[in-house]
């Protein structure tokens, strides 16, 4: 019997019968932390596992307890006997077919498995299943040499362009919280920043991205005119640390000029930087959770 249950799947209305946590409920821990991830039809109709429904449970068991949801997935994750990091998403299909669109430059093919792969998952599972593995993979093909400096930027302009143009269609309220980001002076490169902020308005947030390498003075101004309640620096790489070697030191100050605005600085740039200067005014960290909470 244990075997026959082990080997079926189950759809959304029946895993939420059996859980007693709501088909909304169990949608939101799965696009928000990832520990369990269903399968999908064509149709789009989700289809659970044993080991799904089992882990929803012992959430919910956690969470009747009082126990916050970090802690929870903490419990659930160290009782499977592994590390403690949240299920990673299973990369899109589309993403083997981008690259190979990539590397003969065809860029209306580009643009519309993103399309595709956007209307197919929607915008948060998009930004993490497509978005984020493809530019990583295109990344280690050009450091291995096996593509060139052209064909990284036409494909990564292809996809800037692509998160710009959904930017700009997504519908604002005007009295939501507003986040302020940049890119750091010396450093061109916005696609990290471009996926946060989308991350962040699908949260709800209103967002301003300013563009690459801007001056700190110009940084300073726009804060000061529009007064956000968060400010995020993007860090991609040490270009603008070894440029400035008290650049961490200058936005700390910054952010303490500030007071009533949370400042985040985070990217695979400053963590080197951390150990050697670490602010008192701005948080070292780069993950939507850390962000809203």
């Amino acid at each position: 019997m244990m075997e026959e249950l082990q080997r079926r799947y189950y759809y959304i209305k029946e895993v939420a019968g059996l859980t007693g946590l709501s088909e909304q409920l169990i949608r939101k821990w799965e696009n928000r932390y990832h520990v369990i991830q269903p399968q999908r039809l064509d149709n789009g109709y989700r289809l659970y596992t044993f080991e799904d429904l089992s882990t929803l449970k012992e959430l919910k068991a956690l969470r009747d307890q009082g126990k916050s949801m970090k802690q929870a997935i903490h419990s659930v994750v160290a009782e499977k006997n592994s590390t403690y990091t949240l299920r990673s998403v299973e990369k899109s299909p589309n993403v083997k077919k981008m690259i190979e669109k990539g590397t003969i430059y065809d860029e209306k093919g580009l643009e519309s498995l993103l399309q595709q792969s956007h209307h197919q998952y929607g915008l948060d599972l998009f930004l993490q299943n497509t978005v984020q593995p493809f530019l990583e993979e295109i990344g280690v093909l050009w450091e291995n040499g096996e593509w060139d400096e052209s064909q990284e930027t036409v494909s990564s302009l292809v996809v800037k362009d692509f998160l710009t143009q959904l930017s700009r269609n997504f519908k604002h309220n005007l009295k939501a919280p507003h986040a302020l980001g940049f890119c750091l002076p010396g450093e061109l490169h916005e696609i990290p920043l471009q996926i946060l902020l989308l991350q962040l308005q699908v949260k709800g947030w209103r967002t301003t991205r300013v563009g690459a390498s801007p001056k700190l003075s110009s940084i300073e101004r726009l804060i000061e005119h529009m007064r956000p309640q968060k400010v995020l620096f993007s860090a991609s790489t040490g270009i603008p640390f070894q440029q400035n070697e008290n650049l961490l030191e200058q936005l700390d100050q910054l952010a303490e000029r500030h007071a009533s605005t949370s400042f985040y600085i985070g990217g695979r740039g400053v963590y080197n930087y951390k150990s050697i200067m670490k602010p008192k005014h701005m948080d070292i960290s780069f993950t939507i959770e850390d962000i809203i909470s």
